[in-house]
């Protein structure tokens, strides 16, 4: 062990360019295994650490408004029926899927501080069946009128305990007579869960307990060895019962034949396991209760960092030949004084375990630097070393394998010749040998191209996502949202836009209910034509579409009295009017009055669909405003700040953003993603280039001899750069054909996630050969350069 540390040493101070290079290169390929494998514990371990993940459940039923899908929520008489009747279900409870987010009130020494939090409904089973944590308090206490449960994180920012008292805010904005009692405190969720947006909950009640509204989200526990299947059917025999009986109870009421494919309603449904509820595509979540991922993008993430390590242990080994010519001579004398082959080969297993663990240790240096960088916003979990154990035993555990598949291949390879043979240079211009290290080379540049190919095209498709046109005006339009009913009330708007509007920056106000680009707000199922159709909706104040600039193709706009009218009008889109919902078509208690494109109101993920407007007198809190051309957008905030205290002086001062930035939000998770793959794909062409330095090398220093005889026979230096360039471009060449098919196939994979995606270009394959083959035979040329310009006769006598 000693004299294999001393060679270790002795390898570093005497090969001090190549070594250098070598841990730079694994530095870089370890770290970037450690961020990539940071994101993708985050993601794969979604639910997980929930206790018992496996045997929680979302009930997801085939949803009404989408036959193609299934829906997390359902009605709670067949949810509560299901857990009433089900002996494999432990425990069982609701969740409805929107949160309230609103003013709250604590009294601290003798006056009152307004905060703003988010609050669910549940039933009294949700917390048992989820696990919730008790801190404080008693869950048993959460049914009687007017408690609250908080998360520790919650109460710890309002200053309360359990018993404590908090007031809600009422339509004024101002604190409710009735105070609400801090029953339980309890544990936050993790925050790769499904429940991490959960920080505040009230009891539900018996609201909905005999309506056929599909509002809740029910999650059940299972018992051990219990069968899902079993569970699923059972709500399909209760969901048909209870909607029969609905439908008979209700017909009366509502004065229409009720046929009886409407009173059967048939439907299968789903037990969705919670650690599996992440990258399930079946379940439609059309409020995003829930967060989801892509299997798709979380498979590529990790497919780059084995590429990326890949690469750099193909780096190691072609480092490792590149020092052969010079350190043949050394191993033969060792082995001509007797020393063991075993003994050799572990000293150069020794000395790849040295390099990688040295790698290792620089790689997490570099990852603690990036914890505080703007880098580590692109990654959900913390970069810190002690949150990520399990990471540091994978990359440890890589290390050791990298170790050994990387440092054995050579080690027997320098030891297997026999001294007289490789002496005479047999070895380090064999047939084999060459062919090896042509293939570790070539393995490189397909993966280098594949990579960049595949960057290329997420960067494009991303610049593609921000310049597609919507169909409305965006580029100039602040948002923001208020809590304030003095602010959001419709016999106010009014007063409020044209204060607003004395600032001669600001050319329009409006208002609507919730943002209006995301990826499902308010959905309704409406009977079209025969069909039921799913109809996306958002009221919006008269002026709306004029503010956004959303033209009317047919009929008419909005008109300023229908703000304060209780009867409903509608603009519908094109594909809406086209499914027979045109002009003057009744829907619920309104009728549509104009028709407008097409225009995209969701993310690019998702294709057009049937879409309305409509006014109604009821609060919009959500105000967006549109400036003219080169106004300062920071002096508009000011103003739209200081004419919204002027109006209700307990508002807060709302956070105002472009609705660009909304919009970007939107595509959030695939830029973060689309930005780790480029970086790491730059990383990943630098350790490659880093490869063919080492086998140019290698090269260079085996075949002076040649290069010495070709320049007394009167080649010049051109010529002799041409005959080192001349493999090294075939070889590309060769990698790209091979390579192309594959990053197309990639591409077109990943693409396929867009319902608007851009075409695959030909000249992005193109720019991936060129780049590669140019920095290629830069480096080629670079290293050779000597060795085509020294003196021939040194080159023979050396030899």
């Amino acid at each position: 062990m000693k004299i294999a540390f001393h060679n270790f040493l002795t390898t570093l101070r005497r090969y001090k360019v190549s070594s250098l290079l070598n841990v730079i290169g694994l530095t870089l390929a370890f770290t970037a295994f450690y961020v990539i494998l940071v994101q993708v514990r985050w993601e794969m371990t979604f639910n997980r650490a929930i206790p018992d993940a496996g045997q929680i459940c979302l009930v997801a039923p085939r949803s009404p408004f989408d036959e193609t899908g299934y829906s997390i929520c359902s009605t709670r008489p067949d949810g509560e029926q299901l857990i009433a009747r089900s002996p494999e279900i432990e425990a069982g409870g609701c969740i409805r899927p929107w949160r309230h987010d609103q003013p709250v009130w604590v009294k601290r020494q003798g006056e009152f501080r307004r905060f703003r939090m988010s609050v669910n409904s549940v039933s009294t089973g949700f917390p048992a069946t989820v696990g919730m944590r008790v801190v404080e308090g008693d869950l048993q206490a959460l049914t009687q009128p007017h408690g609250v449960a908080l998360a520790r994180s919650q109460a710890e920012r309002l200053g309360l305990h359990a018993g404590d008292l908090l007031w809600f805010g009422d339509r004024e904005g101002k604190r409710t007579d009735d105070p609400h009692e801090v029953v339980v405190l309890y544990e936050d969720f993790p925050a790769n869960s499904s429940f991490a947006h959960i920080v505040a909950v009230t009891d539900v009640g018996d609201r909905d307990m005999d309506s056929g509204y599909w509002n809740d989200c029910y999650f059940v526990r299972l018992r051990a060895g219990a069968d899902p299947d079993a569970v699923a059917r059972r709500w399909e025999e209760i969901h048909t019962e209870n909607n029969r009986a609905y439908m008979e109870r209700m017909a009366p009421i509502w004065g229409e034949e009720i046929s009886e494919e409407e009173r059967n309603d048939r439907r299968d449904c789903l037990l969705v396991p919670l650690d599996r509820l992440y990258f399930d595509r079946r379940v439609f979540d059309g409020m995003g209760t829930f967060p989801s991922g892509s299997s798709t993008l979380t498979c590529s993430l990790l497919s780059v960092a084995v590429l990326v390590i890949l690469i750099a242990l193909i780096n190691f080994v072609n480092f490792f030949f590149a020092l052969v010519p010079v350190r043949l001579r050394s191993v033969n004398i060792l082995k001509v004084f007797g020393a063991p082959t075993r003994s050799l080969r572990f000293s150069f297993l020794f000395e790849a375990l040295g390099f990688m663990l040295l790698a290792q240790f620089c790689a997490w240096y570099v990852a603690i630097a990036l914890k505080g960088t703007e880098f580590a916003s692109y990654v959900s979990s913390s970069l810190a070393l002690g949150d990520n154990l399990p990471v540091l035993a994978i990359s440890l555990g890589v290390s050791f394998a990298a170790a050994f598949v990387a440092g054995s291949l050579p080690a027997w390879y320098i030891t297997s010749f026999n001294p007289a043979m490789a002496a005479k240079g047999s070895f380090v211009g064999s047939t084999a040998g060459r062919r090896f290290r042509t293939a570790l080379l070539g393995v490189q540049f397909f993966i280098a191209i594949g990579l960049i190919v595949f960057s290329l095209c997420t960067l494009l498709q991303q610049r593609y996502v921000r310049r597609f046109e919507l169909g409305f005006e965006h580029g100039r339009v602040l948002t923001f949202e208020t809590n304030s009913q003095r602010l959001s009330r419709a016999d106010r708007f009014g007063e409020f836009a044209s204060a607003l509007k004395q600032d001669p920056r600001i050319v329009g106000v409006t208002a609507g209910q919730g943002p209006f680009v995301v990826g499902n707000y308010s959905l309704w199922g409406r009977e079209v034509a025969g069909e039921e159709v799913m109809i996306h909706v958002r009221p919006v104040r008269s002026n709306f579409l004029e503010v956004l600039g959303i033209p009317v193709l047919a009929g008419e706009g909005f008109k300023p009295e229908y703000d304060r009218d209780t009867t409903w009008h509608y603009i519908v889109n094109d594909l809406l009017a086209r499914k027979g919902a045109g002009l003057g078509f009744r829907l619920d208690d309104g009728v549509v009055v104009g028709i407008c494109p097409d225009i995209h109101f969701r993310p690019l993920q998702y294709p057009v669909v049937p879409f309305a407007f409509v006014t109604v007198s009821g609060d919009m809190g959500t105000f967006y405003v549109r400036l003219t051309a080169g106004a300062d957008p920071d002096a508009a905030c000011d103003h739209i700040r200081q004419t919204a205290r002027r109006f209700d002086p307990d508002c807060e001062a709302p956070d105002i953003r472009f609705m660009d930035e909304d919009i970007e939000m939107q595509y959030a998770r695939e830029r973060r993603i689309t930005t780790i793959v480029g970086l790491f794909t730059v990383l990943a062409v630098v350790i490659a280039l880093m490869g063919v330095f080492g086998i140019v090398l290698f090269e260079t220093q085996h075949r002076r001899r040649e290069v010495a005889i070709r320049k007394v026979m009167g080649a010049t230096t051109g010529e002799v750069l041409r005959l080192f360039n001349r493999r090294y471009v075939t070889l590309v060449t060769v990698c790209f054909l091979l390579a192309a098919p594959a990053g197309y196939w990639a591409v077109d994979r990943w693409l396929g996630t867009f319902a608007y995606r851009m075409p695959i270009r030909w000249w992005v394959f193109a720019a991936a050969f060129v780049a590669v083959l140019l920095v290629t035979a830069a480096t080629v040329t670079f290293c050779s350069w000597r060795t085509a310009n020294e003196n021939p006769a040194d080159s023979v006598k050396s030899e």
